[in-house]
């Protein structure tokens, strides 16, 4: 199999619709592997009418995220993921994402709600002139459809563009795309990024979010 067309391909950012594992072998090196990937854990949206009830794709085990981390090893990489599975191999360190007090839901007879994600770094090439807390806050997303979500587990554009600017990698690839999140970031920062998603409907919605202005961050 060779790469198929892409979804979207304009100003050094291309799109594929199709599952991650059947592109991966037919691109170019990359610079970094920034995602959010399925984390395994069978998770069930609650965000939304439109996403109640609704599934993630190969989140029925880390096996995909898995494929990805062995097919790009030794490349760097920031995935995000949950306490509730077990890690990838050779984590440098842990941050963890604070979602803020409006997020999480979780057990509600039990105290304590799922307000944070970890995020784990893998490899070299990350800026180190200013360190930070491993405590990422004040990077918001939406609450809901009706404010602004496009996506059930979206991750705000600031947060992907803080931790892209931390690294040297000028090309940039997310095999679990989503609506594109990562993609906007690097339209952004002047990068060159490679996007995969499954579901054609979260790659229209990227196709859109890349058409608006670019945004610049500190």
């Amino acid at each position: 199999m060779s790469l198929p067309k892409p979804y979207y391909d304009e100003d050094g950012i291309v799109i594929y619709n199709a599952d991650c594992r059947e592109i991966l072998p037919h691109l170019p090196k990359v610079d970094l592997v920034l995602t959010d990937p399925p984390f395994g854990i069978n998770h069930a949206s609650s965000y939304g009418a439109s996403w109640e009830n609704t599934t993630i794709a190969n989140d029925h085990s880390t096996e995909a995220r898995d494929f990805v981390v062995r097919h790009y090893a030794g490349t760097p990489m920031i995935l995000f993921g949950t306490w509730k599975m077990q890690r990838p191999s050779s984590v440098r360190q842990v941050l963890i994402f604070d979602k803020g007090p409006a997020f999480g839901m979780g057990d509600l007879s039990f105290p304590w709600k799922n307000s944070f994600e970890e995020i784990y770094i893998l490899g070299d090439g990350f800026y180190a002139d200013k360190r930070d807390e491993g405590v990422i806050k004040g990077h918001f997303v939406a609450f809901s459809e009706s404010a602004g979500r496009v996506h059930p587990n979206e991750k705000p554009v600031s947060l992907l563009a803080y931790l892209m600017a931390r690294h040297a990698g000028q090309t940039i690839l997310d095999p679990f795309m989503g609506s594109g999140t990562t993609l906007r970031a690097a339209k952004d920062l002047g990068r060159k990024a490679i996007g995969i998603e499954i579901e054609e409907k979260y790659c229209e919605i990227a196709v859109k979010r890349l058409a608006q202005g670019v945004l610049k961050y500190e």
